[in-house]
């Protein structure tokens, strides 16, 4: 009696959650929404699709060759601006003066993939800069006008800001942003919640946009590697790129990427749009299914599992040359 009435609990509270986040808001037409990172990829697609739903879209591109073939293509309502996200006079120069409904930080850069040890100091700063400190610094610009009209600032992030795998500088950025509970997200969410104003995240899981490229993913993985030094040139050797360009390449621009690029726009118009939003939107299967279960493993299962298709460093290969010595190099992960 007892199972049968907490079973009906159960499917009744996923039944009426379901009903309120299928709800919709209404007058879209006087609701405006600020995207950055429109040149390409999730943003231009949103921007599109909120434009063929009547609201007002301000999207930031950050050349003049995305700005005018955006605002060449669609409605007159739809708003182009320049915008740097990691350079603080661009940020002022595309502020605009409205009530903003919704702020979106999709700008983000994937930066390099490569063993953490051969990224120079620079290169974490780019990426830092664009994919944290620009939310930080764009949401702070501009969240007077979101707070106007007691709106919604959503942030994208990464599946790989919670499960850290092969790009490192850009696992550090998302999970700066999302991971931590010292986070951002978790900050402004704190901040604002007793000023109507709410604060969502979009993480995706593997979609094919125009961030990743074989070929430039390629030319990186080489030039990274002629960068380094003699140390770590001797310690890596000249077959950790080639094993990397059959396996590491093969699989990040490979069948591991979802085309399914609407589901992230999904994800992005129902954090804007729907009456009752999620605060996470985890979105794609790898995300909800392989990586779930890999970030709820016991960590040393979980590497093992994730460092298995990864190559190995030629000095790696010589300190385990026995049986024996792959088991105590192993052995001591098993806690």
């Amino acid at each position: 009696m007892y199972i049968l009435l907490g079973v009906a609990s159960v499917c009744l509270f996923i039944l009426i959650r379901w009903v309120l986040r299928s709800l919709h808001l209404s007058n879209n037409d006087t609701r405006y929404v600020f995207i950055t990172g429109c040149n390409t990829g999730f943003g231009n697609l949103l921007a599109k699709r909120l434009d063929r739903k009547g609201v007002n879209v301000i999207a930031g591109c950050l050349t003049a060759d995305g700005t005018a073939a955006l605002r060449n293509a669609y409605s007159r309502t739809l708003k182009t601006v320049e915008l740097d996200v990691s350079k603080e006079t661009s940020i002022r120069q595309a502020k605009i003066q409205c009530r903003l409904w919704a702020l979106v930080n999709n700008a983000g850069i994937i930066g390099s993939v490569a063993p953490i040890e051969w990224h120079t100091q620079a290169e974490y700063r780019s990426v830092m800069e664009v994919n944290l400190l620009g939310v930080i610094f764009v949401t702070n610009a501009f969240l007077p006008l979101v707070r106007r009209e007691r709106g919604r600032v959503i942030n994208m992030t990464s599946i790989l800001g919670r499960f850290a795998q092969i790009f490192g500088p850009y696992c550090v950025a998302k999970y700066g942003v999302s991971g931590g509970v010292l986070g951002p997200f978790f900050e402004y969410r704190r901040e604002l919640y007793k000023t109507g104003v709410t604060v969502h995240i979009i993480e995706p899981g593997a979609f094919k946009t125009a961030i990743m490229c074989k070929d430039r993913t390629r030319n990186d993985i080489e030039t990274r590697f002629r960068n380094c030094d003699e140390e770590l040139h001797e310690y890596y050797g000249e077959t950790f790129n080639t094993e990397s360009d059959s396996t590491k390449i093969g699989f990040i621009c490979g069948s591991g990427f979802s085309p399914k690029v609407h589901k992230e726009v999904d994800s992005y118009e129902h954090a804007i749009l729907s009456r009752f939003p999620k605060h996470r939107h985890v979105v794609g299967l790898d995300a909800n299914i392989s990586y779930r279960i890999l970030w709820n493993l016991p960590e040393w299962l979980a590497d093992y599992i994730v460092t298995r298709p990864m190559s190995t460093p030629s000095g790696a290969k010589k300190l385990i040359s026995s049986l024996i010595d792959y088991i105590l190099y192993v052995f001591p992960r098993f806690y």
